[in-house]
């Protein structure tokens, strides 16, 4: 079977679960697995976008209470999950991390005393249910003879976090505050042996971006092509599938997988105010089905990585978007990248209400 670039953005768009309605934010999450979230603001739109019908302070509220949480499962980057689901992807992806900046680290002078003094130090100044903010928790450890400057502070959160003993939960006035990962959220589940957790993490790669091929998997998850193929494997055997109904991995051909089980395309909205470094894009390996590699350099200016806000219409990144927060309204300014029809217009128009529904303020839509 060949599936058209057109039919294939629609089926992305509602695998994504964008603007498709009956999912809370915790959810919405799960069904994505993970949620890149560099960028605190960005997140919470990102989980509001698929969870139609949710403010930010409810999306606020599911990190207060524990059900998500954001650090760094895969790539050294932030991602908001479940707690369950930050274990099962570290289970698989922190060796692996741990080595890639094991260098770095030695640069640095972080050595398994400086790690011991910061995991003591940690649990005691987070204990009994505490959150710091980075700062915060910063402070503490130049107290304890432990200097964070110089990049210090951030190598050793980011091993603390590889090792579960850390993670980013409640929000604050200013970004989130640190906890320990196992009082704040204790575990429902265990962690399953490597097979299944790599089944689990592909078929919830698929579930939130399919179709996708094998390579967009791995980009995704940093994961050696060969675990990914033996994610796919492990998908395939007949007593896993049978435990896991609904999780059967088709092959739509042209390298494109997806679960066999997976939303209908219609009754998608055609446009959309996505935010920056949204899994729409950053989802793929290959982004040229979304974004034409001729506009690229706009939503990535230099390559720089910093991925800006994207409008979205039928499921192609046609411009960018900044907001201005003003006393009467939020201002949203869309840059296309070649003029807009009408249809485009009010399909941005249906995305700005959207958006002021979620932000619980008006919202004035201006296309430059």
């Amino acid at each position: 079977m060949t599936i058209t670039p057109a039919v294939l953005r629609s089926m992305r768009l509602a695998t994504q679960g964008i603007a498709v309605p009956g999912l809370d934010p915790t959810a919405a999450v799960e069904r994505m697995t993970a949620v890149q979230g560099q960028d605190l603001g960005q997140v919470l739109w990102a989980i509001g976008v698929r969870s139609p019908g949710s403010t930010r302070d409810d999306v606020r509220a599911a990190f207060d209470r524990g059900e998500l949480v954001r650090s760094w499962p895969m790539r050294g980057t932030l991602h908001a999950m479940r707690p369950d689901d930050l274990r099962l992807l570290l289970s698989l992806t922190a060796e692996r991390t741990i080595r890639a900046i094991a260098r770095r680290a030695a640069e640095l002078g972080i050595d398994d005393a400086v790690l011991a003094l910061a995991r003591d130090t940690t649990v005691a100044a987070l204990g009994g249910g505490r959150a710091l903010a980075r700062d915060e928790l910063f402070a503490v450890y130049r107290d304890a003879g432990l200097d964070p400057a110089g990049g210090r502070g951030y190598h050793v959160l980011l091993r603390l976090a590889q090792e579960g003993l850390v993670a980013w939960g409640p929000t604050a006035r200013v970004g989130q505050g640190l906890v320990l990962l196992d009082e704040w959220a204790p575990a429902t589940s265990d962690v399953p042996d490597r097979d299944e957790a790599l089944r689990r993490v592909l078929i919830g790669f698929l579930r939130g971006r399919g179709p996708a091929t094998e390579r967009d998997a791995a980009s995704w998850t940093k994961l050696p092509l060969g675990d990914v193929r033996r994610a796919i494997a492990a998908a395939g055997d007949v007593r896993r599938a049978i435990a896991a109904a609904g999780d059967a991995v088709e092959d739509l051909g042209d390298g494109l997988l997806a679960l066999a089980d997976r939303p209908a395309t219609g009754g998608v909205p055609t446009g959309h105010l996505l935010p920056g470094f949204d899994e729409y894009l950053l989802g793929y390996a290959d982004r040229s089905t979304q974004l034409d590699p001729a506009h690229a350099d706009r939503v990535v200016p230099g390559g720089n990585g910093m991925f800006l806000p994207m409008a979205v219409v039928r499921g192609r990144v046609v411009g960018t978007w900044t907001r201005t927060e003003r006393s009467r309204d939020v201002g949203v300014t869309v840059q296309p990248f070649v003029p807009l029809d009408p249809g485009a217009v009010r399909a941005l128009e249906g995305a700005a209400a959207r958006y002021a529904a979620f932000l619980v303020a008006p919202v004035t839509l201006t296309i430059a």
